[in-house]
Order: structure tokens, then sequence, then C-alpha cells
């Protein structure tokens, strides 16, 4: 890419693959496709969305690209669903704002969506998370009412209405519960979660005593689960396919892929104390320390880190740099 004003030094900010990406969303020239964005405000599109410290190579590699994809879908027509899948911490939320406040402005209408969306309401989700090892409060499988979900997007894709629940976190004392309902009419949904997409492995074995790691990282980063542990994920895993309706709604899906299965560990520590410092609301340790473990031993790691049934690829560091970009 060409130097400009807004990116003096695009082309090296540029990922490697992004070139290929964009030649799949109708760029054969990123010379151009930058010019397109930069005509749109470039880096400066909703800057005021994202924290302080947003890196213009985040912007150039992840939050743009995703903008020409949103883009192209709406191009198609036929209210598409646009999926995000990434490990708690990442910055997915964050980005899914910026992606409908960045359309609003260029006049279109998308709207975001979470998986957590659509917890049970509070006795029933209770209920539900009564007796897991991790003593988490949601978040796992079985924490979701499938059929609403399932309900909303369809009735959204056949009247073009999306009537969906919202759901507050800081209630209950943090173990959140439903807040409010809201109707919009998007043309575009954004739908995220952090395993959005995990299928069952056709060689998922409940026998082996740790999880199961990449061959580079198993010396490093290995964890041995307790027994608890492992008869809960067995329960738990049984519950994916479940979930598999909804992820074969999904138009194209995004995958932001940590560098390991434990990245999280970092990306959520950070997360707690950017929390604390804008809000003054302070996460206790221990449950961070119990939302982490979750994260990293409820499904096998490579299960997180090879979706199948996603289309894009974005390899990232440990400090949420892009360092590939892959199509599948």
């Amino acid at each position: 890419m060409r130097p400009s004003s807004l990116a003096p030094d695009s082309s090296q900010m540029a990922p490697k693959g992004l070139s290929l990406l964009l030649e799949t969303l109708g760029w054969s020239d990123p010379d151009l496709w930058w010019s397109h964005w930069q005509q749109r405000g470039g880096f400066e599109l909703a800057r005021r969305v994202w924290p302080a410290e947003v890196k213009d190579e985040w912007l150039l590699g992840v939050a743009l690209p995703l903008l020409s994809q949103a883009e192209s879908l709406l191009e198609s027509g036929g209210r598409p669903l646009l999926g995000l899948s990434a490990l708690p911490g990442c910055g997915k939320t964050t980005l899914c704002d910026w992606l409908v406040q960045a359309s609003s402005e260029l006049g279109w209408s998308i709207a975001f969506l979470s998986i957590d969306d659509f917890y049970w309401p509070g006795p029933e989700l209770d209920r539900r998370m009564a007796g897991n090892p991790w003593g988490v409060p949601r978040a796992i499988p079985g924490s979701h009412d499938l059929e609403l979900m399932a309900t909303a997007l369809d009735r959204w894709r056949e009247t073009g209405v999306l009537y969906a629940p919202r759901f507050d976190k800081s209630l209950r004392q943090g173990r959140g519960d439903r807040s409010e309902w809201v109707r919009s009419t998007p043309d575009l949904v954004v739908f995220e979660g952090w395993f959005v997409g995990v299928h069952v492995s056709d060689e998922v074995s409940f026998d082996q005593n740790s999880t199961t790691e990449p061959p580079v990282a198993e010396t490093i980063d290995s964890l041995e689960l307790t027994t608890e542990e492992l008869l809960y994920r067995e329960q738990l895993i049984r519950l994916i396919p479940d979930y598999v309706p909804i992820w074969n709604r999904i138009d194209k899906l995004w995958h932001l892929k940590s560098q390991s299965g434990t990245s999280s560990r970092l990306w959520k520590r950070q997360q707690v104390e950017t929390q604390a410092k804008t809000t003054g609301v302070q996460v206790h340790q221990t449950a961070v320390q119990n939302f982490v473990r979750m994260i990293e031993t409820v499904f096998p790691a490579p299960w997180l880190q090879d979706l199948h049934q996603s289309d894009v690829v974005i390899d990232l560091t440990n400090q949420r740099a892009v360092r590939e970009i892959t199509l599948k």
C-alpha cells in the first residue's frame, strides 16, 4: 500500500495475508482498498470508541478488514449473520462496538449481539450453573437459552425485526441477569462469543487426565485436570452439538486466534485492570482465577485454536498484534 497522510507506514503495518483477504472481499488492489477507507475517515473513523492506546496496526489488520467484510455481506443482501469468535479479554466486544458505530456513521444498519445476551434469567441460570467445579456463574455450555437465540435470529431473518434480550453482568452481585429487551431492524447482525464455532472433535476422549495442547506448548502450558473437572467437562461437551444449529446460521465466521490456549490469562487480567480504572468496579482475584481456569480446561485446547467452520483466521500474539491472516 502506498503511503498516505493517515498511514505513512501502511505498507509496513500490513500483516501477512491481508492482500489475499482483501482479494476475496473484491479488492484486488490493496491501495484502492486503503483509498476507499481513507476517503471515509481511515483510522479516525469512529476512533472515539477505541481505548486511547489502540494501535493503527490493529485498525489496519483487523478492524477495517472486518468492516469491509460487513460491507461485502450487506451488498449481498439477505440479512447476513457475521460471526466473531475469540477468547475472553481479546477485545472482541470493543471491536463489535466500533463496527456498529463506524457502520452508523457510514449510513449502514448493523446490530451487535453477544451469545452472552442469551443467558438464562438469573434464577434459572443459577440452577444450571450449580455444582460446576470452577464456581463460575455463567459462560459455559448450558448457560444459554438456545431456543430463544434461534427464535430471535430466525424472526429477524424472516421479518427484519430483531428482538433480543440484554444481559447485565453487574447485576445480582456480579452473577448477572437480564436487564432489558431491545428491538431493532438491522440489515446485518454481528454475533460474537468466546466459543462460537466450537465443534466436538471426532477423536474426543475422556480418558486423558490433561488438556490436549499443541505439541510445542505441551511441556509449557499443559494443565492437569482434576477428576471433578474431567467429569463435568464430559457433561458440557455433550451439550456442544445443541449449539451447532446456531453456528450453522452464520454466513461468515471470523476467528481471532490466540497465540496459545492460555493467552486468556494475560488478556483477562488486563481487561479487569482496565475495568477497574475506567469504572471503579473491582473484580475479586479469586473470581478471575476461577474464570480463567474454566476457559483453559472446559474444552480440549485445540477445539478453541482450530475452528473448522471459520472463514477468516487472524493469528494474534499475546500483545494482540496481528501475526498473519489466513483463509479457510
